[in-house]
């Protein structure tokens, strides 16, 4: 796979698989060309190539016609995540593109940012052009951090903390399994540090599998003296892309066979073989 041929105005095909929202989107420089989502979880393994194939035909291309390939990593669903890296990696391969990988708590964030700004109170700065969502965040003139959360179960979500601030994207806390009460707590302190009296936001914007942990968010809410705001927003692929194209343009790109999903967390099979091994002993 020779990357060095690869024309970045050419087309990036992004697909997330990690929840039950199943995403496939079409790029091209950036551009929208298309982009089809539904919510079938247990489902994924059936309609995700039929949904590429459609996506693809309405642009009248064949998924040899790609120039690259992103994929949604999680974490997530153990299964959902497997599947759409399957795939993804399988097309690469079969087709010698090259092949990206790209956080699925980030992607939720960054899809998060874009639908606060496309909000009325935002004056409506959104994807008006199909245009990545990097160049609206360039026009921000306050200091956001983003929550983006997946449900866990057990007072837990699959979470993150990412910032869009001073024209830039970044992330300030790695994905990973959180219980939401104590990385609530963990997030007030780090706005009422003294310390970093500077990198306080002006909003903190929740966004994804809120519903469970409303009650943790609100109370979060009334202890800090900023914007706290709910976003909802379920996972797009267009988001993916935007990302990938980001590694594209950097070389950050994957070997198909040594990508690896972001799990996160054990899969249950895994804690039962443990939990078995630990009686054991």
């Amino acid at each position: 796979m020779n990357n060095d041929q690869i024309n970045l105005q050419g087309t990036l095909l992004a697909i997330d698989t990690s929840t039950s929202s199943m995403s496939v989107a079409l790029t091209r420089g950036g551009e929208l060309l298309g982009e089809l989502n539904s919510n079938a979880e247990r489902n994924h393994s059936i309609h995700l190539l039929p949904h590429i194939q459609q996506v693809l035909a309405s642009a009248g291309l064949h998924s040899r016609d790609v120039d690259a390939f992103a994929v949604g990593v999680g974490p997530g669903s153990y299964t959902g995540v497997r599947i759409g890296v399957t795939v993804a990696k399988t097309l690469a391969w079969t087709h010698q593109k090259v092949l990206l990988a790209v956080s699925s708590l980030e992607a939720l964030a960054l899809g998060g940012v874009h639908t606060m700004l496309e909000s009325p109170s935002h004056a409506g700065k959104g994807r008006t052009s199909g245009a990545s969502v990097f160049s609206h965040i360039e026009e921000l003139q306050e200091k956001v951090w983003v929550v983006p959360m997946f449900e866990a179960r057990r007072g837990q979500a699959f979470t993150a903390l990412y910032q869009a601030a001073n024209q830039q994207w970044s992330c300030l806390a790695t994905d990973g399994i959180r219980l939401m009460s104590s990385w609530s707590e963990e997030l007030l302190e780090r706005t009422l540090d003294k310390s970093t009296v500077a990198e306080r936001p002006d909003r903190i914007i929740f966004t994804g599998d809120t519903g469970l942990h409303e009650a943790t968010i609100e109370q979060f809410s009334k202890s800090w003296t900023g914007t706290t705001e709910i976003v909802h927003h379920e996972m797009r692929a267009r988001y993916t892309a935007d990302l990938a194209l980001e590694q594209w343009k950097h070389g950050d790109t994957r070997e198909p066979h040594g990508l690896i999903p972001n799990y996160t967390q054990l899969t249950e099979a895994e804690v039962k073989w443990k939990a078995q091994a630990e009686e054991a002993k």
